[in-house]
């Protein structure tokens, strides 16, 4: 379970959201909405330990969230990223990758926010995202916490449901599910919304 009480979150100076509490629990999706621009993804930066909270507090199940003890908790979380193309190395044999696994790691040590290469080029077909998310989330199955960042945002609609079926299953297996979207069908079927 990830808790967030009263929660100020503030980016280069702008405040993003101000007293936000919630809870995203265990055998749940959770879904993070807004309009673009109103904090979705510094809000999973900020639940994930990269960026800090102003006042009031992050915690996973029960023990206090800081950028300092961030790397300890981000073990237990598997992250996939808006830009997806950062782990297109998981797609690819393993003899002939065109990026390196560190750079853009899932979390097994840690998660890079880096820019996407400029070698990556081209972008992911639909199909390649679907299954890049199921591979990933395959291989987090000892991972509590799954956080995503707009995944379904160039899907169509089946293919959007396809992910959330991906998404369920991760649920339906205890884990705490964070999604951010603005896809009126993932939010549609989220146990818990939080807007932004």
């Amino acid at each position: 379970m990830l808790e967030v009480k009263d929660a100020t979150i503030t980016v280069g100076g702008q405040v993003l959201a101000v007293g936000l509490s919630f809870m995203a629990r265990d055998g749940e999706l959770t879904c993070i909405t807004g309009p673009e621009g109103s904090g979705k993804t510094s809000l999973l930066r900020t639940l994930m330990g990269f960026l800090p909270v102003g006042s009031g507090y992050v915690s996973v199940d029960g023990e206090l969230l800081t950028v300092k003890s961030s790397q300890a908790f981000r073990r237990m979380m598997a992250y996939l990223p808006q830009q997806m193309e950062q782990l297109r190395h998981q797609l690819e044999p393993p003899e002939a990758p065109t990026s390196k696994a560190d750079d853009y790691a899932v979390w097994g040590g840690g998660l890079s926010l880096k820019p996407v290469s400029e070698t990556i080029a081209a972008p992911l077909s639909p199909e390649e995202i679907l299954r890049l998310a199921a591979e990933t989330l395959r291989q987090s199955a000892d991972k509590q916490i799954i956080i995503a960042d707009e995944p379904a945002a160039r899907l169509s609609s089946e293919q959007t449901m396809q992910m959330l079926d991906l998404f369920r299953q991760q649920a339906e297996a205890g884990k705490t599910v964070l999604i951010a979207s603005r896809k009126p069908q993932i939010v549609a079927e989220a146990q818990q919304v939080i807007n932004l």
